[in-house]
């Protein structure tokens, strides 16, 4: 089902790669009995954390999929599949996880379902395919870059399942910085009009400094960073580029949109 999103895709093995990534994945006994190691208290917020995770990464890297055949070099062609397949293998390793948990016993994975029809927690900039290149770029800077802060402090998680996912995913996500960081010093000032939306969705799905999800699993320990530092590091990491791109500070002053935030869809509205 999924070989027909890459089917065009420019360079054949990477397009393999990116189909597999997109496949079912076997529910592994050991993870889903890691649940019982987590404080009852920090099972539903983990629920919601791995499945925001998990959509999150599946539509990103459907998004990125559709760029096979339509980027602007051939090199950033196949970039677009590997990073789609990276991003569809990260999905379809946090999606049997949810299993483990009461709510997730009988929930479809994303590709179960029809990824477009299925209901998501992923950001809202993904509800639609990227309308350019430019916005590619953004949501490969901004949105890809939010996920690996959160993933970054999760790394010495007690939670096993995720900890070891969160290792191997940050030396993924290498190149993935390293692309976004090339073309957006390529392109300038043409990603501008894409940055605020990202900006938006990316810093406010941390959630508010009492998050109901994120703020447990700091104060539990099995995150490093509460929502606030979460933005802190995501700041960091971005303000050096962009303003080197002269396009750091009418982001830097940009008042988030916390009365259109869900929290409970981990999206804004």
């Amino acid at each position: 089902m999924s070989e027909g999103l890459f089917e065009t895709a420019t360079d054949r093995e990477s397009m393999e790669r990116a189909a597999a990534a997109a496949a079912p994945v076997a529910t592994d006994r050991a993870d889903l009995a890691m649940v019982h190691t987590l404080a009852p208290a920090l099972r539903e917020p983990m629920f919601a954390l791995l499945s925001s995770l998990a959509d999150n990464k599946y539509v990103l890297g459907r998004r990125y999929a559709e760029w096979c055949t339509g980027a602007p070099m051939l090199e950033s062609a196949v970039a677009a599949a590997a990073m789609a397949q990276d991003e569809l293998g990260h999905a379809r390793s946090f999606y049997p996880l949810l299993r483990g948990f009461p709510g997730g016993r009988d929930l479809p994975q994303m590709e179960e379902k029809g990824w477009q029809q299925r209901p998501t927690s992923a950001v809202r900039c993904l509800d639609r395919p990227f309308a350019g290149w430019p916005e590619f770029v953004a949501a490969n800077l901004v949105v890809d870059t939010a996920l690996t802060v959160l993933l970054g402090a999760a790394t010495e998680s007690p939670y096993e399942p995720l900890r070891q996912r969160a290792r191997k995913i940050q030396q993924e996500e290498t190149g993935h910085w390293v692309h976004a960081t090339g073309w957006l010093r390529r392109l300038g000032r043409q990603v501008e009009p894409a940055l605020p939306q990202m900006w938006d969705d990316a810093f406010t799905w941390f959630g508010r400094p009492d998050d109901p999800v994120l703020e447990p699993l700091s104060t539990g320990g099995v995150l490093s960073e509460a929502p606030e530092q979460l933005r802190t590091s995501l700041r960091a990491r971005l303000e050096r580029v962009l303003d080197a791109a002269h396009l750091a500070q009418p982001l830097l002053a940009r008042e988030l949109p916390w009365h259109r935030w869900a929290p409970a869809a981990r999206r804004l509205r």
